[in-house]
């Protein structure tokens, strides 16, 4: 499993990422972190739990690459803040990213602070929300949101797991597609 997280913004705006989701990084095979941790203790503490993918957002001041790629499972991964996209979240600048820049099967980012799995012009773009809940931008507060992917031979599945306001996790939204 691949753990997703973005936009912490610990301790700036919110006190720690919960445990729950800290346990499901520890699990992961693989952890990704869209950007703005905020501050480097808290790459520093994810960095511990094994491997990790981070990309710079907008609120990080230290040193992080604002792209990165990888692959699983012969599935190309990209990875990318989206500080500069206007509006957030843009479907069709994340997508030219994706194709372009990265030259990636799927992209995943942050910025918006809104958890979204989409699919658009072949592209799968995937936002796991603020995984602090906090607002940001145009985002308002939230519960705290996270994703996690499975790859099967023939198959990529997303999910969104969100803490709710009584502290228990539940499964928002899962997409499954074929590859």
């Amino acid at each position: 499993m691949i753990a997703v997280v973005s936009d912490s913004h610990v301790p700036t705006r919110a006190e720690k990422i919960p445990e729950e989701y800290r346990e499901k990084m520890k699990e992961a095979e693989l952890t990704v972190h869209a950007g703005d941790f905020a501050e480097k203790p808290v790459y520093n503490g994810i960095d511990e739990y094994g491997e990790l993918v981070a990309v710079k957002g907008n609120c990080d001041f230290f040193d992080l690459p604002t792209s990165e790629t990888f692959e699983k499972q012969g599935l190309k991964f990209g990875v990318y803040h989206g500080t500069g996209i206007n509006p957030r979240g843009d479907h069709d600048t994340l997508s030219k990213i994706a194709e372009e820049d990265l030259e990636v099967d799927v992209l995943i980012h942050g910025h918006s602070h809104q958890e979204e799995i989409a699919k658009h012009e072949g592209k799968i773009l995937l936002n796991p929300g603020s995984c602090t809940g906090v607002g940001g931008g145009t985002a308002r507060p939230g519960n705290p949101t996270m994703m996690e992917i499975e790859l099967s031979e023939n198959e990529l599945e997303a999910r969104i797991i969100e803490k709710t306001e009584e502290g228990e996790l539940k499964e928002k939204e899962t997409r499954t597609f074929k590859l």
